[in-house]
């Protein structure tokens, strides 16, 4: 491939991801409020699954956003810190869906790491406070970052808007789909 075949394929790629980025920011906004009580624990299943789907089909490549590579660099560790890990809150495999059974919560306040199904059944009402308001604080300090820092990213960088490019970005789109 050519030099600019090259630019070409960047341009693809930074137009997927800006679109991934895109619907990343809606399906967290369409969220809502963090609830209270036991309902947190559904809320944050739905959370984590966001980010370990948009995990498994993209990474953020700094580099395609030349206007904002700070910000890009800090969604990316969001995106990390809130995705996939064998030894952190989301022990679930690639491809596999989040749910309470592989939903780890605690470490907190001398209570032991366990699933999220285990402590929604805790009938102890401080463990409960406890390990809601874990779980709460963590989505909290990275859900309204994702979504402002992704508004960062995408206001700041302008969509390759090409007829060659939206080709190459549709030819891009069949071949992940096989």
């Amino acid at each position: 491939m050519g030099i600019i075949g090259k630019k070409f394929r960047k341009a693809a790629d930074k137009l997927a991801l800006m679109e991934a980025l895109d619907k990343l920011k809606k399906d967290l906004q369409k969220l809502g409020p963090i609830p209270n009580g036991k309902e947190v624990y559904d809320y944050g299943v739905k959370f984590f699954n966001i980010i370990a789907s948009f995990q498994d089909s993209n990474a953020v490549d700094v580099e395609l956003f030349k206007d904002s590579t700070e910000e890009a660099g800090i969604l990316a560790k969001h995106i990390y810190n809130a995705g996939r890990d064998e030894y952190g809150w989301v022990r679930a495999q690639r491809g596999e869906t989040v749910t309470l059974h592989n939903l780890y919560l605690g470490n907190i306040a001398g209570l032991w790491t366990k699933t999220a199904a285990f402590w929604k059944e805790q009938p102890e009402k401080d463990v409960q406070e406890i390990i809601q308001g874990q779980l709460s604080s963590f989505i909290r300090s990275h859900r309204e970052p994702m979504i402002d820092l992704i508004n960062k990213v995408l206001d700041n960088n302008k969509k390759p808007d090409n007829f060659i490019v939206k080709k190459m970005y549709q030819k891009k789109m069949k071949e992940n789909n096989r």
